[in-house]
Order: structure tokens, then sequence, then C-alpha cells
């Protein structure tokens, strides 16, 4: 079968390696968005000097240009692995057997361009990997592979995303022996829809006053590391948190969610949320660089000060 592959890597390396092994492999696109990101440049340069055709694809050329060379390479299937722009209609009709979506989100209930980030985030104890058959909306295709993914408590962004990659050499080529067969796609669910849209600012940021322990150790994790970790601000500075562990105590009453309650430059880092619960800070991110909590409190952390949700909120109680 003749396929080409649009992809964003090191996702779909397996994908890639698995076509080319088996000479599937015709060409490789890449969103012009990725183009200039010296990782991205790694990769194209390598795929050419394996002699594989490419072309980057961008909101301006990707009705007539890109529809002109897609009908020119006459492939049978076009497999999607990481791409933001919506194809048109007219284009999803060249491949013989349509253009295939990885999905790293369970559909219809994860539908949109982030889907891991908000199973982790919303503490989702499973997540999929769904194959689907692409249309002119977003993520409402006929579905051709859903695989099950257990999201393990404490697993970060990038842990469950490499657990996925690594499981997309077998599901390619599950999906290219059933792609051939219309009868092996099925409607989604027409309950339970829900589109997620990429996380704005807001949202991966830390929220001391209303979420919990728990939800503050979920987006941490949602944020690391493809959004550099959880904002939030300490002294009026924007910092990182990138890793935290669950503190088993007894719930405190008397302190304000944020607050700093123990800070050791052997024991650690220890900040107070909503309802008593306590996180120990192990990883941030801040201007000094990317430390272990008790590194960072030897920059003059104190107990009594605060972690913010905001730029101008007070930061300093008990000092």
């Amino acid at each position: 079968m003749k396929i080409i592959l649009i992809g964003s890597f090191p996702v779909c390396l397996p994908v890639y390696n698995h076509l080319s092994k088996n000479k599937h492999l015709d060409a490789v696109c890449f969103q012009e968005s990725d183009v200039g990101n010296t990782k991205e440049n790694f990769w194209i340069n390598a795929i050419q000097k394996e002699g594989f055709d490419s072309f980057i694809i961008h909101q301006e050329n990707i009705s007539q240009q890109f529809k002109l060379w897609l009908e020119n390479k006459t492939p049978d299937l076009v497999l999607v692995c990481g791409f933001s722009l919506k194809i048109p209609e007219i284009v999803l009709s060249i491949p013989k057997y349509g253009f295939l979506n990885i999905h790293f989100g369970k559909l219809p209930e994860n539908r949109g361009p982030d889907p891991l980030f908000w199973s982790i985030k919303n503490g989702k104890k499973q997540s999929a990997i769904t194959i689907h058959q692409m249309d002119e909306n977003w993520d409402t295709g006929k579905t051709l592979i859903e695989q099950p993914i257990p999201i393990i408590m404490g697993e970060t962004f990038g842990m469950v995303n490499s657990k996925m990659s690594y499981m997309l050499k077998e599901l390619t080529e599950k999906a290219i022996t059933l792609a051939t067969d219309p009868s092996n796609f099925k409607p989604q669910p027409t309950d339970g829809i829900t589109y997620n849209h990429r996380p704005r600012d807001i949202e991966t940021s830390i929220q001391w006053e209303t979420q919990t322990a728990d939800e503050i150790e979920q987006l941490i994790n949602a944020c690391n590391p493809k959004y550099g970790g959880a904002t939030t601000y300490y002294q009026g500075a924007p910092i990182k948190i990138l890793e935290v562990s669950p503190v088993d105590n007894q719930a405190l009453f008397g302190k304000i969610p944020g607050e700093i309650i123990h800070a050791h430059p052997q024991e650690g880092l220890y900040v107070y949320c909503k309802f008593g619960k306590l996180l120990k800070v192990n990883i941030i991110s801040s201007d000094a660089g990317i430390l272990s909590g008790t590194k960072y409190v030897h920059l003059g952390v104190r107990q009594g000060h605060c972690f913010t949700t905001s730029l101008n909120a007070k930061y300093n109680t008990i000092t």
C-alpha cells in the first residue's frame, strides 16, 4: 500500500519507521509552524536524506498546492499524527482509502487539539489511542481502532505520551489492514460528546484558592513537559512547578491556600492546599534554572510566604 504520513516528530517516529521498513511510505508532510524548530528541522533533514519526498503544509497552500501535489502522488492512504490545520473535504477524498487520524484520546468524549492534557488534568484513570477516519469536522469521523491506555496516578503528560507513542507501530500495522474494508469503520456515539480547546494560560495556572491538592497535582502532571510545568507566582515573579508529591497529613487549619508552611534546605518545600492538605514541591523552573525544592529553598524561600494565583496578589503572610 502506498501511504503518505503527515506527522509531528518524534511522536510519530514509530509510524514512520514501520511504514519505511515495510515499503509503504511514499512521502512525509510537515506543518509549517513546526518548520524552523531545531528539533523538527533535524527530522526533516534526516527524512530527506533517507530519500523520501516531503511537503510543507500551511494554511495558504493546503487547498490548492497541497491538493495538486497529493493528486500527483496518488496515495492509497494518508496517515495523520499531530496536525492542527483543517484539511478541506475535497482533499480528504483524494486517497483511495481516505485520511486516518491518530488521536491520543477517547472519542467522542475528548475531541480537540490536546486530548492528553485534559485527560490527565481531569484525573481520568484511562485514555485511549483512537484511529479514526477524517471528515470535514474536527474528530468526528468513524472510528477504526480504539486502544485503551491506563493512566497511572502520578504519570506526567510526557510519560503517557511516550507510552502511547511506543504502541503506534502495532496499531499502524493493524490500521493499514483494517482500512481497506469500510465495514470496519464504526460511527462515533452520539452522546457524551466533549470538545476541549487548546489550554489557555489560565488553564495551565494553579488556582490555589479553588483547586484541591489532587487537582493541583493533576494539573502539574498535565503540564509536564509540554507547557513547562504549571504556572504560579512567588514574590511577584512567575515560576513553573513541574513535580509535586502528595503528603499524608492530618488536615491543617488556619492557613491560606498556597502558603508555604515548611521550607528547609534538607527536608524540602511544603505548601498548604485547600481543605488542609499538603503538597511537597519537588521540581521548580524559574529564572534561577530548573531546581529541586530543596535547592529552591536556598534562594530565600521562607515559611509564611505564599505561592499566588496572579502576579498582583498579596504574596507575603507571616514573615
